[in-house]
């Protein structure tokens, strides 16, 4: 596994550990003066390069990013991306199978 950077060891310090209280990108984008994308970017980077376990919660209000520390949080931080990943198939699988009409 590589070494983190600056950046990277940044946003993982700012995460809180535990799902009670996750930070919201809006307050990472304060406290770092980062926009939205570098900071999504960076905690990519932090859980596919370096495999930390950040999980999510986009319900409001409570959302924001954390540090996985069990397996109920686990789970918490799964089950929106699974229902992402199946809506989106349906999505694809859709789009691949449309008529598409001869516009001229």
């Amino acid at each position: 596994m590589q070494q983190l950077d600056n950046e990277e060891k940044k946003i993982l310090a700012l995460l809180p550990k535990g799902i009670d209280r996750p930070r919201p990108l809006r307050e990472l984008v304060k406290l770092t003066g980062w926009t939205n994308r570098k900071i999504r970017a960076t905690i990519y980077r932090l859980i596919v390069v370096h495999h930390q376990p950040i999980g999510a919660v986009y319900q409001r209000p409570g959302n924001g990013y954390f540090i996985i520390t069990n397996d109920t949080e686990r789970q918490a931080a799964l089950a929106p991306l699974t229902s992402q990943i199946a809506m989106m198939s349906r999505r694809a699988q859709v789009i691949g199978n449309a008529e598409l009409g001869n516009e001229e």
